[in-house]
């Protein structure tokens, strides 16, 4: 009797000892909640150097200038227009860069008020092609309703120009 004790003692230790070790490897093997560190990432679109651009439009007596500070693909820079017969806007823009766009903010004073604006520019052959179309104010800012109906024309482009 003891002797069968015994053998039923040890074969359910060992099924025991065993059903252990089966869960101890399944959590072993089981690596989908790790995350591996990749080491050898590159972006596919590489980070621009950092940069000072400057921008001239001037059409009759009308003119603008951008001078834009880039450090990867965040920008800042200083944006001004000086169009005939109306009020001076100067200010700061501060946004970034996707792609060959740069989108931005545009805070400016204009007839004694701070405003700020959302600007969209398109980077073609060198020069900057101002966005535009329908624009709503949201909490004291004015952005465009939907970047994808912008219009990019010759109403404002922007030529390169040496910074001063």
């Amino acid at each position: 009797m003891m002797k069968k004790a015994f053998f039923l003692f040890a074969g359910m230790a060992t099924m025991l000892a065993s059903c252990t070790s089966n869960e101890t490897e399944k959590k072993a093997k089981d690596t989908t909640g790790m995350i591996a560190l990749d080491t050898t990432f590159s972006p596919t679109n590489p980070v621009p150097e950092n940069s000072s651009n400057c921008y001239l439009y001037a059409n009759k007596k009308d003119t603008a200038s951008i001078k834009l500070q880039i450090k990867g693909e965040e920008l800042t820079g200083t944006l001004r227009y000086n169009i005939f017969q109306k009020d001076l806007n100067n200010g700061t823009i501060a946004g970034e860069i996707k792609g060959d766009t740069i989108i931005a903010d545009y805070t400016f004073d204009s007839e004694g008020l701070r405003s700020v604006r959302q600007v969209v520019f398109l980077k073609k052959d060198g020069k900057l092609y101002e966005g535009y179309g329908e624009m709503k104010e949201q909490s004291g800012k004015f952005t465009f309703v939907s970047r994808a109906k912008l219009k990019f024309d010759d109403h404002f482009t922007f030529n390169p120009v040496d910074c001063k």
